[in-house]
């Protein structure tokens, strides 16, 4: 398996470019999947600095619809002529709330209501566990199922004028099947990492559990909170553990001395050859 980090929130590489979004080309075996395309065109700029072609993708899945894992698709070079894979619910009006109400985001897909991106693109809706390729899985429908990731959060569906809660159903997972065990793709883990590893371990039951690799939104949460986290990534048994993107400075460091060499560091332009 070759894992290239196309988009990320650091970078250690002349040449190439940071941003707030992830996107991560996947290839295992024949297929070429793209994990993700960040905020912008970021992902296209690195690809070029790296000599990776984005021509013949199998396919692109998004992981949720954030705009910044989402809204470099209007970027991509050509006609995307493999397919989209996202949630059903992937498309609603989401938003961010901040305490005092005046600094309210939107952060949904950007595009969602582009009539012309969304007849160009060859979307394919997805639910609660796709098989897009043999031994290749998307995980959708998690719900929050650990009590330390339990609890109110910023996030909103605009309807008819009202703030409604979001439960992040439309997360999904990458889940690849390979000779050493599961490897595991989160683009933002909104129901909680421990979660989404519980969905994972309940959809394949007694299979090893290989990489993980994840943005974790851990970024601001108590210590406590983190501990917990890495408690039970360690219980999970993971070989090899990438945390990136939201997952946080801190977090990341802390990870980083728990784990020593079973967590890789990741920035934009890193590949890993698994």
């Amino acid at each position: 398996m070759e894992i290239t980090v196309l988009t990320e929130n650091t970078v250690s590489r002349r040449g190439l470019l940071a941003e707030h979004g992830l996107s991560v080309l996947v290839e295992e075996g024949r297929k070429r999947i793209l994990f993700d395309t960040g905020q912008s065109g970021v992902y296209i700029h690195n690809a070029e600095q790296l000599g990776i072609s984005l021509e013949g993708l199998d396919a692109i899945v998004l992981s949720h619809g954030h705009y910044d894992h989402t809204g470099g698709l209007p970027e991509f070079p050509g006609e995307v002529s493999c397919p989209v894979y996202l949630s059903g619910k992937a498309l609603e009006d989401k938003w961010c709330l901040a305490g005092d109400g005046k600094g309210n985001r939107c952060i949904g897909v950007p595009w969602r209501e582009d009539a012309r991106e969304l007849e160009r693109l060859p979307l394919v809706f997805t639910w609660e566990q796709e098989e897009i390729f043999p031994g290749i899985y998307l995980l959708g429908q998690i719900s929050t199922t650990v009590p330390s990731e339990m609890g109110e959060k910023p996030f909103r569906i605009l309807q008819n004028g009202r703030y409604l809660p979001d439960t992040m159903e439309d997360e999904q997972l990458l889940v690849i099947r390979t000779p050493q065990g599961l490897a595991v793709f989160a683009g933002c883990a909104h129901p909680g990492i421990l979660s989404c590893v519980e969905k994972v371990k309940r959809t394949f039951p007694g299979e090893k559990l290989y990489l993980l690799l994840a943005g974790m939104h851990l970024r601001g949460c108590p210590q406590e909170r983190v501990e917990e986290t890495i408690k039970g990534l360690k219980e999970a048994g993971f070989t090899y553990l990438i945390p990136l993107h939201c997952t946080g400075t801190l977090a990341i460091a802390r990870m980083k001395m728990a784990f020593g060499k079973s967590c890789l560091m990741a920035e934009a332009g890193k590949r890993f050859s698994l």
